[in-house]
């Protein structure tokens, strides 16, 4: 019954090798903690009972890890992770084991343990299926999402190799009689039933014995301080990422604060991330769910997020101290910008699609748009577009260059076809928000004056601010100028503020994003509704009757963009 390691001399291997590399565990993680200590303070500890019970099904449950579009991926990463998780339990026995008998687990709970060793088997099998899957989808399949490199096949041997070496190691003390109800552990018993069937008994059995539990101790040990330098670091950090995800929708970007005192605007160096930043690049688990559902990436622009977030952990890990002598480290510290890339940092468009399609809450649109507000406000280096949209914005206070309408002009068209727009006085409901496609462009001016008019025929309170519009600030916060944007918006809540402005309906979903999720930032708290969810409402209260048949889209699917 017991284990080789309780007798001289595998109890001084068993001690030297256990702490000797769970010291070297440690090490590993703790040069790598310090760097969430230099990262700049974000407040991630607000509502701990909504972020804890997030746990559940995120992290225990796989929700968005086995969506079903990646149904495939979703469960062999089910069957190793909850095979992982029941099995934490026999691997606790096995090291208790290591040190006394009357340690283990199975010693001390008796007949629980041993009604829990029949789920153990099942669950040791399914991790093996698991691996057999993953390495199916590597080898053959080889979706061009992912990052396939050699450090997930030694992760997926490790794991297949400790299921082996598990069974085998108990198999052999079912065989040598160390274990009670052995038909408990029925996969390890049929190994033990062919051991003693070929006459497989004595001293060679006591030696395949030791070989296994030995061999099962250092895979263990060995996948654990591998880690660390792996991609697979995920394992440590994905219940701290998870449990500090923001809360707020993805949409939604933090302002710089104290622009008087601030030292620097954005982030140019890796040190000036957030410590959830850089939680972040040790959580990436390289999937490619992020860059295959990048537009930006999908048109053949430069842009992959899922590299950018491995291009920092690239950065942090060349500032870790060396392992061994020939490990080639630069004299200086690559630059942030350099290793990223300017072409990338301005392919994306924000539109979040990589956050919401990450399985472990990796926050890809905040980390980029760090680094272009430090190229456009302390470098001013930015595409010669994006240049010109914010000079549009500085001297006209909208982004549409060339266009020959003015704020004003749909509300003096209508007023020709004699319908009168009432302007916002303080008395209506509702501030009709136009915004800037919706006035200046033509194809939107349509939609608009459309708008109006199911407004009016609804018998809607509402009013427009006419010429006092101006930008939302949408575009300058994410082309970077955050010094702008906090301009436009202060002064577009200021002139709120000064009407009573108690309701908005936009226009436009960036206008609406922005001043429902981003102006209480600038404490401009308004009730803000999209115009398609309000048209919504009216058509189900019956102040506007549905015209079914007339234009034939009753009966068709719309998508609305």
């Amino acid at each position: 019954r017991m284990a080789p390691s309780t007798e001289f001399p595998g109890n001084l291997f068993y001690a030297i090798t256990f702490f000797g590399l769970i010291a070297f565990f440690l090490y590993s993680a703790g040069i790598r903690y310090r760097w969430f200590l230099r990262g700049q303070w974000v407040n991630r500890f607000s509502e701990p009972i909504r972020r804890g019970l997030g746990l559940i099904p995120f992290v225990l449950g796989n929700t968005r890890v086995a969506r079903r579009k990646y149904w495939y991926s979703g469960t062999l990463h089910s069957l190793i992770f909850w095979g992982f998780v029941v099995l934490q339990v026999r691997t606790l026995n096995f090291l208790l084991n290591g040190i006394h008998e009357d340690a283990s687990l199975q010693s001390l709970l008796g007949d629980v343990y041993t009604g829990f060793r029949p789920v153990m088997e099942v669950f040791s099998l399914l991790v093996i299926v698991g691996t057999l899957m993953a390495a199916w989808q590597r080898f053959f399949w080889r979706p061009q999402r992912m990052t396939l490199n050699i450090d997930g096949w030694i992760i997926l041997g490790l794991i297949a190799w400790l299921m082996v070496t598990d069974i085998f190691t108990n198999s052999a003390a079912i065989a040598l009689g160390h274990l009670d109800n052995p038909e408990f552990s029925f996969v390890a018993y049929g190994f033990a039933e062919l051991w003693g069937g070929i006459g497989f008994t004595g001293q060679g059995l006591e030696l395949f014995h030791v070989a296994w539990w030995y061999a099962h101790l250092v895979d263990f040990l060995v996948f654990l301080v591998y880690l660390p330098y792996s991609k697979h670091s995920h394992v440590l950090t994905i219940v701290p990422n998870v449990f500090f995800r923001s809360l707020q929708p993805s949409g939604v970007l933090q302002p710089i604060k104290d622009f008087e005192t601030a030292e620097s605007f954005g982030v140019g160096k890796v040190e000036q991330f957030t410590w959830k930043q850089m939680l972040d690049s040790y959580t990436c688990t390289e999937c490619g769910r992020c860059t295959a559902a990048c537009p930006a990436n999908l048109t053949g622009k430069a842009l992959s997020p899922k590299q950018i977030i491995i291009d920092i952990r690239h950065l942090m890990e060349e500032q870790v101290p060396a392992l061994s002598p020939t490990t080639h480290r630069p004299e200086q510290p690559t630059p942030l910008i350099d290793e990223v890339g300017f072409d990338p940092i301005w392919d994306c468009v924000t539109c979040g699609a990589c956050v919401e399609e990450c399985p472990v809450f990796i926050e890809h649109v905040p980390t980029i748009m760090d680094m272009r507000r430090y190229l456009v406000m302390e470098e001013s280096k930015m595409p010669e577009t994006a240049q010109a949209v914010l000079t549009q914005l500085e001297q006209r206070g909208h982004p549409w260059r060339g266009t020959q309408l003015t704020r004003t002009t749909w509300i003096e068209e209508m007023a020709t076809d004699g319908v009168e727009i009432p302007m916002f006085d303080g008395s209506q409901e509702y501030l009709f928000w136009v915004g800037c496609s919706g006035a200046l462009q033509e194809r939107n001016v349509k939609v608009t004056k459309a708008t109006a008019r199911l407004l009016l025929e609804a018998g809607v309170s509402f009013g427009v601010l006419g010429n006092e519009e101006g930008c939302s600030g949408d575009p300058a916060r994410r082309l970077g100028n955050e010094y702008l944007y906090q301009m436009q918006a202060q002064g577009n809540i200021d002139v709120f503020k000064a009407k009573g402005v108690q309701k908005i309906l936009t226009m436009c979903p960036h206008c609406f994003n922005t001043m429902e999720h981003e102006y209480p930032q600038l404490d401009g708290r308004f009730e803000v509704l999209h115009h398609s969810v309000f048209l919504e409402q009216l058509v189900a209260q019956g102040k506007l009757p549905r015209q079914v048949g007339v234009n034939g889209l009753s009966e068709k699917s719309v998508t609305y963009h």
